[in-house]
């Protein structure tokens, strides 16, 4: 909607004429960009969210085996096969990691395994490898989530800013431009009409000093 106080203190000028002019045709440009800029992002979103759900069921399908093996283990070695697992793993670093996705910085995540696996054990050679990669998994799920996240919020930002500009940047200098052409055009009227009158006044006194 269009505020007609702001609208009211336009200077009716010629150059806030041609800053509005100038104003306008940037916003229009920035509405086009950032409408490109919307469509790709959209893109790159449904793009990461079906990597997600893929990832997804990745994990979904590693899960059960490793589940399955650990009851396996624990009922070789009892309760406490999660100790002993522990004492037999190989040492794991993270890694912190930053992408630029269409300008959006999200996070992830690598796994780096440190060392040799210390398995002494019958069964836990498959069961630290399923494991490992069900972690990995998890990570990149995680990190595709955390993209998806990050470009839902981007194209929310987006498409406010789209928004402001289609239904009150742009609308409100078209206004003002219309506004203060009309007040030209209407000062233009009134001088014209004036030098007529003062015309018409001279040819009178010129023809009134030809009688005398």
């Amino acid at each position: 909607m269009i505020n007609l106080s702001t609208l009211q203190r336009t200077r009716p000028t010629k150059i806030e004429l041609i800053r509005l002019r100038k104003q306008l045709v940037l916003a229009v440009k920035v509405h086009k960009v950032l409408r490109e800029r919307l469509t790709v992002l959209i893109n790159e979103f449904l793009a990461q969210l079906k990597e997600s759900i893929e990832k997804r069921k990745k994990v979904n399908e590693l899960i059960l085996p490793v589940y399955n093996r650990s009851a396996g283990l624990i009922g070789v070695y009892g309760e406490n096969v999660f100790d002993l697992f522990y004492k037999s793993r190989p040492e794991l670093t993270s890694i912190v990691t930053t992408e630029n996705i269409m300008g959006v910085i999200t996070r992830g995540m690598i796994i780096k395994t440190q060392s040799e696996d210390k398995a002494l054990y019958a069964g836990f050679k498959d069961f630290q490898t399923q494991s490992l990669e069900l972690l990995k998994a998890i990570v990149e799920l995680g990190k595709a989530e955390e993209a998806v996240l990050a470009l839902g919020r981007e194209i929310k930002s987006t498409k406010r800013r789209v928004n402001a500009l289609n239904y009150i940047v742009i609308p409100r200098l078209s206004t003002q431009i219309r506004l203060l052409r009309m007040k030209f055009d209407e000062r233009e009227r009134e001088e014209k009409s004036r030098l007529k009158r003062v015309k018409s006044v001279l040819d009178r006194r010129r023809q009134h000093e030809g009688v005398q």
